[in-house]
């Protein structure tokens, strides 16, 4: 695996889940965890993304980052809907913040919310309340899914965030918030563990050999033509400016 010359990780499903079984912690810390995302057709376009993300939250550009089938261009989510699906015009740009301030606020606000609205019988309440309750298990808050009258503050600089379409286009913002790196790191070792296992159980669909297909301005394409790879792909800090 390597990356192109736009920080653009460059990679095959099955060159990802095998590395996911050598070495999860490699793949987090120096793939998944950088790079500039294929949201973004060029690195330029991510760093005013972060930067206005940084001027809304307050939170330093150097603890944001984006996850997902927008950052690789495909998804790994452990799901049999989503597995290996590739990043469409539609697709969220998954944002994840590393800010104990924030994750603090934002948890209180929702505990707040949830001692006047206990659950009730209804399963979707439910099911929710057993998802936000995973989710604190890896110190984890996601503002998709909750009650619309919960952190309108967080919405609202993710509406405007949004609206700027650094991507090229509109594009919806959903965030998972963590006090810390730790946290952040183990719940995504959580999702490469419930791929890794789906994938060998036979429960999720075997990871393709071949490159998915990318359009040239880093969106994915609806074709299912395999692409041409990228040329002189660069290894390297993809944090750093690219090269001219």
């Amino acid at each position: 695996m390597n990356f192109d010359e736009q920080g653009h990780l460059v990679c095959t499903p099955k060159q990802l889940y095998d590395m996911a079984v050598a070495n999860p912690h490699r793949l987090l810390t120096g793939y998944l965890m950088m790079g500039t995302p294929w949201a973004f057709a060029e690195y330029a376009q991510y760093c005013d993304f972060l930067e206005a993300v940084s001027e809304r939250t307050g939170v330093h550009v150097k603890n944001l980052y984006v996850r997902g089938s927008c950052h690789i261009g495909f998804s790994i989510a452990p799901d049999v809907d989503k597995i290996w699906v590739v990043m469409g015009q539609h697709s969220d740009l998954d944002l994840v913040i590393v800010d104990a301030e924030y994750f603090h606020r934002c948890q209180e606000e929702l505990r707040r919310w949830e001692a006047r609205n206990p659950v009730t019988n209804l399963q979707q309440a439910a099911k929710a309340a057993a998802r936000r309750a995973q989710d604190r298990q890896y110190n984890c808050f996601r503002d998709k899914g909750l009650p619309k009258v919960v952190c309108v503050h967080h919405r609202k600089a993710m509406e405007k965030i949004a609206e700027l379409a650094h991507c090229g286009h509109k594009r919806g913002v959903s965030a998972f918030i963590y006090p810390d790196w730790h946290s952040a790191q183990q719940r995504y070792e959580y999702d490469l563990t419930r791929l890794c296992s789906g994938i060998q159980m036979g429960s999720l669909t075997t990871p393709p050999e071949q490159p998915l297909p990318r359009d040239p301005i880093g969106q994915a394409a609806s074709s299912p033509a395999q692409p041409t790879p990228p040329s002189a792909p660069q290894s390297g800090q993809p944090e750093a400016p690219p090269q001219s």
